[in-house]
Formats: structure tokens, sequence, C-alpha cells
């Protein structure tokens, strides 16, 4: 989504909305924005009221106006885009929430609930959640083993994708409301069942993400030229220029991985399992990758890591095909660090729950787990 768009394109994409009784855009949306009303309030220059009503359904809205998979959701499902283009609601939500949180000043609420909640991570289930919760009057300490908030959408994606203002704002605006914040505080299983012992915190919910890559263990898979996508993007891994790099995977992660390195000045290649039609990646993103020049193999699966390249196993025709390369990310899937199925006594939200997921069914999971909180704490 361009966040550099006037104001004159925002009242004519307003103007085209149909304004359907049955709005299929806020069915398909999984937070349900009330798109609709929403472009009602735009028109009638209700900016703070449209603001706040984005921001109290959906908290990380500066962010998902910006990086959402729209052609699958509220974009892909407007009446409009089945004879022409569909209205381009982003756009309109990513001009409100800024307008909404750059006048905004929260105040800092007070704690009337007497009761205290920790979150252990600071991504966009954790921040949402921690946001409702200080809303409904508890005392939240938001942890995270990173030095700043935002996660994911911090460490994971690339600038050139989603500019970290937009962070700084939100953290900004948390900060605002009274959320207190610890970086660099990492929990493993034992540190977290200490602090459970210690009733310091009247509940506690684990918000890590899903940070470890999934390896792709085939023969030669331990070699050092082979590195793994989110551990690339975190890391700000700079593999040098004019190398040749083969990333696998087709997911947005591998588009951010294979951008990344093509913008270091590198040939790079992606290589899928399957046709391209049927990559995990939206439309959209694969465009961009191709724009920058990133060429794509399709059809052909890994079987062997060699030190100057890959034997892969073309998928269609049951051939071997050897592809140079000087170096290899791995950019499949992301696990998380704890099983929820195996610790009692906490609550869970985001990818750790549902494995990799968008940045909007982080935030819904967080909403759902503060509603389970605060339910709880209110017995």
């Amino acid at each position: 989504m361009n966040e550099n768009i006037n104001i004159e394109y925002l009242i004519g994409e307003s103007n085209r909305c149909l304004n359907c009784k049955n709005a299929r855009c806020k069915n398909s949306c999984p937070i349900s924005t009330d798109i609709p009303n929403i472009i009602n309030l735009f028109k009638n220059k209700a900016y703070e009221e449209a603001g706040e009503l984005i921001f109290k359904n959906n908290p990380m809205s500066i962010v998902c106006s910006l990086i959402c998979p729209f052609e699958r959701q509220c974009m892909g499902n407007c009446i409009r885009g089945i004879k022409s283009t569909p209205v381009d609601f982003p756009a309109i939500e990513n001009f409100l929430i800024n307008h909404f949180l750059e006048n905004k000043i929260f105040e800092i609420l007070p704690e009337s609930s007497h009761k205290k909640v920790a979150i252990i991570g600071a991504g966009p289930s954790g921040l949402s959640a921690g946001i409702i919760l200080k809303t409904k009057g508890y005392d939240v300490t938001i942890f995270d083993e990173n030095e700043c908030m935002g996660g994911m959408l911090r460490y994971g994606i690339p600038d050139f994708r989603l500019s970290k203002k937009y962070i700084d704002l939100l953290e900004d605006k948390i900060s605002e409301l009274g959320i207190k914040f610890i970086g660099n505080s990492f929990f493993d299983k034992e540190k977290l069942l200490e602090l459970k012992s210690s009733n310091e915190f009247d509940a506690i919910l684990i918000a890590i993400g899903a940070w470890l890559p999934k390896k792709l263990e085939i023969e030669g898979h331990q070699q050092p030229h082979i590195f793994y996508g989110i551990d690339f993007l975190k890391n700000k891994t700079n593999l040098g220029t004019n190398k040749k790099i083969i990333v696998i995977g087709a997911g947005n992660v591998a588009m951010d991985v294979a951008r990344t390195a093509k913008k270091q000045g590198n040939n790079v290649t992606v290589a899928y399992r399957k046709p391209l039609s049927q990559a995990p990646a939206t439309k959209h993103e694969i465009s961009e990758t191709i724009n920058d020049g990133v060429e794509f193999i399709t059809e052909i699966s890994p079987i062997k890591f060699e030190n100057n390249g890959i034997l892969f196993k073309n998928t269609a025709e049951n051939t071997e095909v050897f592809l140079e390369c000087d170096a290899v990310i791995v950019a499949i899937s992301q696990y998380s660090l704890f099983d929820p199925n195996d610790m009692e006594g906490f609550f869970w939200a985001g990818d750790i729950v549902t494995g990799p997921q968008t940045v909007v069914q982080a935030t819904l999971s967080g909403k759902k787990t503060a509603k389970e909180i605060h339910n709880y704490l209110s017995c």
C-alpha cells in the first residue's frame, strides 16, 4: 500500500464505496473492521471519531493498513472489484489511524481493578492484549527479549515494506497509556515458572511468537553458507554483493528475504516446490519481488546441499537439476520456543498458538485472549 497518497485520491475512493448493507469487505476482514461506517465517517470529515473506532477495534491498524493481505480480505471481496478496481480502503484506514495517533494524547488510565497482568512478548498479539487490558483498568507490564517493542513488526519485516516510524508511533502511544515495558528480558520455561510462582502477577500471557526457523534437514544442511529466513532478517545479515543467492520457500517471509538479498546487490533466485500460483505469498508480494529483479524457479524440491550449490528434484518431471550458488536462505516456516499444551496456568496468544500468521490474525488472537483474562480476573 502506498502510504504517500493525497487526500483527493482518498475522497475519490470513498465516493466509490457502494455502502453495501451486507458488506463483503467487512465480512472478509478477520477482525471485522466496520468498513462502510468508517468510510462514511471519513466522507463527513469525522476523522477523530473514525480513527478512534479503528483503534478500539484493531490496536495494530497502523500496521495492518499497510501490510495486510488485502487481496484476500477487504479489497479482494469488494463489489467494485468485480467489474472495476476495488475501493482502496487500506489507504483510507491508514490516513485515519495516522491522524488519530498523531493527534490523540492518551492519558495514563487509573488501575481500577488493582490487578496486575504480565505479558511476555511485545509483538502484535501481546501489544494488542496489553492495550485492551490497560483500558479495562489493569496494571500491565510487557516483557520482551528485544530492546524495543514491536516483535516481528520491528525485527522481522524489512524497512522497505514497513517503515519503523509507525512502530515508534505505536510505542509512544502505548507508553502514554501507562503500560510498562521491560526489554532485554528473555524467558525460558524455568524463568516463566519462577515468575508464576512469585505471585507478583494475577495473570500471565505468553505471546512470544514463532521465531525459531524450521530446518531443512537434508544432506549437507549444516554447511556455513546456509542461512535461515527469520534469522537473516532479524540479524540484518549482509551477504555482500554480486553473490548468487538461492531462497527456498515462497511465503511472504521468503519474499522479504529475497528482496532484501537483492537490494544488497546480489543475484537472487527463489526456488519453490509447487507452481507459483500455489505459493503462500500474496500476489502483490510476489509481484513486488519480481519487480525488484528476483527470479523464480518452480516445481523443484531440494534434496542435497553442496558447497557450491543445491541439487534439486524436479517435482513435475522426476528429474534432477543442480543450481550453483554462493549462499542459501531457507525460509519455509517458523515455530515457537514453547508448546502451550506442556504448560498450565498461563494464557496464550498469537503465533505461539496458531503458528505463523498475519499481523491481523495475531491481533485478533490478542483481543480474544485479553477478553479471556478479563473474564478470569473479574470472577
